[in-house]
């Protein structure tokens, strides 16, 4: 009686793969089992996420189609997964778009049989609407679907998964809709004689050829890690599942130790084979539903699916210790230090989560190396604050652009009026000086030695101070950021 339960689970997500329907109250089961084994597990932070959904739920119709179901439980399926324990991220998804669920049915064994997880929709709305968060590696449409949709809706399907680079496959009857099929851009047309040995193999060799074209596009070819062009759509994805959701995330900075200390005294070739393995390390250590990303250099960045910080930890402190157990020729060994902060809130970018995970990586390498630092107030704090003046009307004109992180300082910007004299560096963007400016640009010229750069936007404010460090006349608003950000580059660590 104990698994009953677990075996109706089971059952329901069984039904999200295979059936056109599903009743409201085996969701609202699903949603119920869940919420008591997150409280088993005390992962209360999940609760709220479940609850969303679970009152989502009762204002519905006693019956459910697949694309709605599928789309409701979008936010909470991973975690449902992995409370049962079922690993899908190495399955290749195949999408079978049909207007009869027989011809879904006769595919669905045999795209098994080819290690593929086969997902059924009946319209190209749903297939348009599908949220596509694990990119199909092959998708099989039936030509009687056509007739129900205009042209430019099929055209656009199309464009859209070649974007994806997804194969395109259609079932079809005759020789008029294979030209139409090829016109629209499809890769792979089987008519009705076609024997079904012969497709799954042109299917086979489909989802290969998706395969070694992800792989040429988004891994690094030395680590075998994914690459910054894999990173940004990634990070995306996350993204949206959090604004979708609420569901936070982790991104860790890890870099090797020393890097260029072993690359001068073993060579490059010993380098990159260090790289390699490392690499190669840190997928062993990290979850299957984590993303490992080569970032620059010495350089990876970890994805984890995770927010909590005890399971943060475990995780990144078995990369850490699987890398320190390393062994290399000459008795060699490698250490990394790992930086890492939460991503739990909207409207930041990359860079910016980035420059916090890289905070904490700095902090990692300053407290001695060989270890994993958490990006937190503990270490915005210990920036040194780095002050950049200039009038209020120059600010309005470059806030939306202005350089806002650095690993080691805090950026200040600050009217004239605010100016007082201390001891952090400070960069002066000097425009026309007038009455209301003259006392804080005679304290400017007076202390002049204690700045680390002076910008005169003007030939004659330069004229009138004395100032010559940089002259700016002609500069428009994109070079005088540039220069803020090469200023900003140049600060010492």
């Amino acid at each position: 009686m104990e698994h009953q339960p677990t075996d109706r689970v089971h059952d329901i997500l069984s039904k999200l793969t295979e059936a056109r329907q599903l009743p409201t109250h085996d969701i609202e089961f699903l949603l119920s089992w869940v919420k008591t084994e997150v409280r088993k597990r005390r992962l209360m932070h999940l609760l709220e996420i479940f609850s969303r959904v679970e009152s989502e739920v009762r204002d519905l119709p006693p019956v459910l189609s697949q694309a709605e179901a599928n789309a409701l439980l979008a936010p909470v399926k991973r975690y449902i997964h992995t409370i049962l324990g079922i690993d899908q991220e190495d399955e290749d998804l195949v999408l079978v778009l049909a207007a009869s669920f027989s011809t879904f049915s006769r595919y669905k064994s045999r795209i098994e049989k080819l290690g593929a997880r086969p997902v059924f929709l009946q319209t190209l709305e749903e297939a348009v609407e599908y949220d596509y968060e694990d990119v199909p590696k092959a998708i099989i449409m039936d030509v009687e679907l056509w007739p129900n949709f205009l042209e430019r809706d099929i055209q656009s399907f199309v464009s859209k998964m070649k974007k994806l680079y997804v194969p395109l496959i259609v079932i079809g009857t005759n020789e008029h809709y294979r030209l139409a099929a090829y016109s629209y851009g499809f890769d792979d047309y089987w008519e009705s004689w076609i024997p079904m040995e012969e497709r799954l193999v042109r299917l086979g060799l489909h989802i290969e050829k998706a395969r070694l074209v992800s792989n040429a596009l988004l891994v690094d070819e030395l680590t075998g890690a994914f690459n910054r062009k894999y990173l940004k759509a990634t990070f995306g994805r996350f993204m949206s599942r959090l604004e979708r959701s609420g569901e936070s995330f982790t991104l860790a900075l890890l870099d090797i130790d020393h890097f260029k200390q072993l690359n001068d005294t073993f060579g490059h070739a010993y380098g990159d084979e260090v790289l390699h393995r490392v690499a190669e390390e840190i997928r062993l250590a990290i979850r299957s539903s984590d993303e490992l990303i080569r970032y620059g250099g010495e350089e990876f960045l970890i994805i984890l699916n995770v927010s909590d910080r005890a399971v943060v930890d475990a995780v990144l402190e078995r990369v850490r210790t699987r890398i320190e157990q390393m062994t290399f020729p000459y008795e060699h060994h490698v250490t990394v230090s790992i930086g890492y902060t939460r991503v739990c809130q909207l409207g930041m970018t990359l860079g910016e989560w980035c420059a916090y995970a890289d905070e904490a990586l700095y902090k990692a390498k300053r407290d001695g190396r060989n270890r994993i630092i958490r990006y937190s107030t503990a270490v915005r704090d210990e920036k040194r604050l780095a002050y950049v003046t200039m009038s209020s009307k120059k600010y309005a004109l470059l806030a939306d652009q202005l350089p806002k992180q650095h690993r080691r300082y805090e950026i200040v910007y600050r009217p004239y009026g605010a100016y007082v004299c201390n001891d952090h560096v400070e960069m002066f963007i000097l425009d026309e000086s007038g009455s209301s400016e003259a006392r804080t640009m005679s304290a400017v010229k007076e202390q002049r030695g204690k700045y680390s750069h002076i910008l005169a936007v003007t030939a004659r404010t330069a004229a009138e101070l004395g100032l010559y460090d940089d002259v700016s006349e002609t500069d428009g608003e994109d070079v005088i950021t540039e220069k803020i950000e090469q200023w900003l580059e140049k600060l010492p660590d």
